[in-house]
């Protein structure tokens, strides 16, 4: 037997190879995320965590800015290619749109951070990519 949905967990953060990264509204929420907040990825060798770098108002011009996709939303979206394109590599996918699930709250350099789960998306692609 097989099942129909498979892993039935759903995605908090979408990488788009263009640059864009479309946020949560969960992941809004655990970040406390507001209009103009700064998001950054840090690598402590072990994993990848997602967290906001700059809280608004900033001063000068900043990539990976955030704000609502609606007025009154939760849901956050912001633009970063470099960013966009180190998830994909650190991933193993290249060119398709990137769909990751984040953990629970963590405090990395004094913040508080998200885990971002990827290991099993490795794991996946390269049991799919296999031609040996």
């Amino acid at each position: 037997m097989q099942s129909i949905l498979g892993n039935t967990r759903k995605a908090d953060l979408t990488f788009h190879p263009g640059g864009r990264i479309d946020i949560s509204a969960h992941v809004a929420k655990e970040l406390s995320l507001r209009r103009g907040d700064v998001l950054d990825v840090v690598d402590d060798g072990d994993e990848i965590y997602l967290y906001v770098k700059f809280r608004a108002p900033v001063v000068g011009r900043h990539e990976a800015v955030c704000f609502p996709t609606k007025t009154g939303g939760r849901h956050f979206r912001t633009w970063s290619k470099r960013l966009c394109r180190a998830m994909m590599t650190i991933c193993g996918i290249g060119g398709n749109v990137l769909r990751l699930p984040v953990g629970e709250q963590a405090c990395v350099m004094g913040t508080v951070a998200l885990p971002i789960i990827y290991k099993a998306v490795i794991e996946r692609h390269q049991n799919t990519c296999n031609y040996g």
